[in-house]
């Protein structure tokens, strides 16, 4: 498995779904439905005014999950990393016209890219078969 079968699988079996360590300690789960890869990393975005931002910055450890009809799903674990790259948010507003509606453009300080870093992945199959990826 590689980098472009994982953002396959997440472009065609959105949301994901996304956990983090809330500030009190507890894991906190969202739907996040924003992949882009670029330049051989896998980048989402938020805003910097959500809880999500606040605690990536606070523990950057993170972990998406994702199913497929079939019931094949994707699991990922990885560092996540803040990125202020002026390219990826134009990348960002391409793939996303929504943004537009959010943002009105890539330089608006609300809005947040960030990349997986140490990215680690498994997608398993309903018949037990898997396929790793590791970065």
């Amino acid at each position: 498995m590689n980098l472009q079968d994982i953002m396959d699988f997440l472009d065609n079996n959105a949301p994901a779904f996304l956990a983090t360590r809330g500030t009190c300690g507890n894991p906190r789960v969202r739907p996040i439905q924003s992949p882009l890869l670029y330049e051989n990393k896998i980048y989402f975005w938020t805003s910097n005014t959500k809880g999500l931002f606040k605690h990536i910055k606070n523990h950057d450890g993170i972990e998406f999950c994702s199913c497929a009809k079939d019931g094949t799903f994707l699991r990922l674990r990885a560092n996540a990393v803040f990125e202020n790259n002026a390219e990826v948010k134009k990348a960002m507003f391409k793939k996303y016209e929504i943004l537009k509606e959010l943002y009105d453009n890539p330089n608006n300080p609300k809005f947040e890219v960030f990349y997986l870093n140490h990215l680690s992945a498994r997608m398993q199959f309903l018949n037990g078969d898997f396929k790793l990826y590791k970065a």
